[in-house]
């Protein structure tokens, strides 16, 4: 038997640094490991040259398509039969490989999970949150370890999978997060197996504050109603514990008002045994307090995106695509590119008026951890064709600054199958490929050089591109600054919603140099282009900071003086 064992990263070589570091330990030292960058704008290759010598390594950069599509990839271009996948925020013990060895040699499974743990080392938080995620006393049990009565679904982060398995299923799918749960029914309904090692674990580091934590499980939340429609032969009452245990805490929280205190006792009782019994793993009483919160904030983000997954998928009957678009990646096929793509999921508020009820009864701990929340500012970011707007976007994300790219985000709004019927409505059906989806090259066929056709998809796609982002906005309301990239930021009237703008220019020669490069184009044809936007002296009259972007490393130096000065406006 041959292991490979597949990671997919995005913007994240320090992750990967410390887990190729840790597979160098490993005392089953035959494996392969295929490194699968996802369109990083700030890539690992160094990090995995430096391994070489230690490891056996491949490394493949393609175009952003997502974890699941990324893992797929990873195992179509592996030459093991049997897959092991871990995420790149997990450290791997010596004895991992070996405990696996041994387990499939005893007892073997076509798919195999195991649990994750948390080191030391980890902060506060990430403990905290370990324990939410992995205690028998919360929803997380089985992926602290504990063996369940029914069939264990593994998890992406640490799981394993045989080629044959792989091949038949296809993979993952489309649907992130719940694209780990959809592979293990779908495999089970081919009459493969699916087994928990217990002693394989991982360390996972959990790269999560508090507010990505709540989004993070309000997602996993609105995952599971759709993979309930999916499959409906494997859901289960206990999936709506997390609901029902938020429903119970507010129907406690009234009764005080009756004088009922029986119900809010309990509630306290169990918070208690979280504080205590979190307080004793972890042997630091503030974990404990911490793990008060994480388990709020666990019931809460999830309860609260289970209950309205469940009402828009199971009593409304929407489509789960249509319904909640930011849970799933447009599939497409895969390609290795040295051209950097980035593509930023829009995430989905949690703002329910029940919430809010039972925040005011959490808030003195909440108080402990949470920031004073700031009006957001937001920054424009703007310039002409082959200025470099898109890679200082890139250094923003990198520098972990949410940044709205308008071009690719407008791209997936328009995949969006309300959106294309309308367009279908006014277009033709013409503009429908055999898949019954858009088929843009024809669209552009048609609007092209006529300014009327041009008008109209405007009109239908630039409000719906404003409510998409309005809803990312919100999704970022927390976040002190956020930027809006935009090449007609202008022209459309965004920079109505902008606090400031930035504007980025460049020599017109440089201009063109790097788009020659970065597309299959013709000199003229980029220069009729620039020729129909604002020119850089228009744009840079209407903003409130230029830079001029001819050496990327001045530039950053640029960027980071406007931050600071930012900051300081706040």
């Amino acid at each position: 038997m041959q292991f490979s064992i597949i990671i997919p990263v995005y913007n994240r070589p320090d992750e990967i640094d410390e887990l190729l570091s840790s597979l160098v330990q490993s005392t089953f030292p035959d494996f392969e490991v295929v490194i699968v960058e996802d369109g990083s704008s700030i890539d690992c290759k160094a990090v995995v040259q430096k391994y070489a010598q230690k490891l056996q390594l491949s490394y493949y950069y393609k175009t952003n398509s997502g974890p699941g599509d990324s893992r797929n990839f990873g195992m179509r271009v592996a030459k093991g039969d049997y897959f092991i996948i871990f995420d790149s925020d997990c450290i791997i013990p010596p004895h991992y490989m070996a405990e696996v060895v041994k387990e499939l040699q005893s007892n073997y499974v076509d798919c195999f999970g195991g649990p994750d743990q948390a080191l030391k080392s980890f902060s506060t938080i990430q403990r905290a949150i370990n324990f939410a995620m992995t205690s028998f006393l919360t929803t997380g049990g089985i992926r602290g370890g504990s063996e369940k009565i029914d069939k264990f679904q593994p998890r992406s982060f640490n799981m394993g999978i045989s080629k044959k398995a792989f091949e038949a299923s296809k993979g993952f799918g489309n649907i992130h997060p719940g694209e780990d749960p959809d592979l293990s029914i779908r495999l089970w309904k081919m009459g493969f197996k699916t087994r928990l090692f217990k002693k394989a674990y991982v360390f996972h580091k959990r790269r999560i504050d508090w507010d990505k934590f709540s989004l993070q499980v309000h997602k996993f939340g609105k995952a599971r109603p759709i993979l309930n429609r999916w499959y409906p032969e494997y859901a289960k009452i206990t999936f709506w514990f997390p609901t029902l245990f938020m429903a119970g805490l507010l129907v406690s929280f009234l009764g005080l008002l009756f004088l009922w205190d029986w119900g809010m006792r309990m509630y306290m009782g169990y918070f208690a045994l979280i504080f205590l019994v979190s307080s004793i793993q972890n042997r630091n009483p503030w974990i404990g307090l911490l793990s008060i919160v994480a388990v709020w904030k666990q019931f809460k983000g999830y309860g609260s995106g289970f209950l309205l997954s469940h009402y828009r998928i199971h009593w409304l009957k929407k489509n789960p695509q249509e319904a909640f678009p930011e849970l799933f990646f447009t599939t497409k096929e895969a390609r290795l590119t040295e051209e950097i793509h980035i593509h930023k999921e829009a995430e989905e508020p949690i703002h329910k008026s029940v919430e809010k009820a039972l925040d005011k009864f959490i808030a003195p701990l909440q108080k402990i951890v949470d920031t004073t929340p700031v009006k957001t500012k937001i920054i424009g970011l703007t310039g002409g064709i082959g200025s470099g707007k898109t890679t200082l976007a890139q250094y923003l994300i990198a520098k972990g600054y949410p940044v709205y790219i308008s071009d690719l985000e407008a791209k997936k709004v328009m995949d969006f199958p309300e959106i294309v019927a309308q367009i279908a409505t006014c277009f033709g059906e013409e503009i429908y490929n055999e898949e019954r989806k858009l088929n843009r090259e024809q669209l552009a066929a048609v609007v092209f050089n006529n300014p009327e056709k041009l008008k109209q998809l405007n009109a239908i796609v630039h409000p719906a591109v404003k409510k998409h982002f309005e809803q990312w906005l919100i999704a970022h309301q927390r976040e002190p600054i956020v930027f809006k990239e935009a090449a007609i930021l202008f022209e459309s009237g965004s920079y109505k919603d902008c606090d400031a703008v930035i504007t980025i220019t460049a020599p017109l020669e440089l201009r063109i140099a790097r788009v020659l490069k970065r597309d299959q184009t013709t000199r003229e044809k980029i220069l009729q282009r620039i020729n129909n936007q604002l020119s850089d002296e228009e744009r840079a009259a209407r903003s409130q900071y230029v830079i001029q972007n001819e050496n990327f490393e001045e530039t950053k130096h640029q960027i980071e003086e406007i931050l600071i000065s930012l900051k300081k406006k706040q």
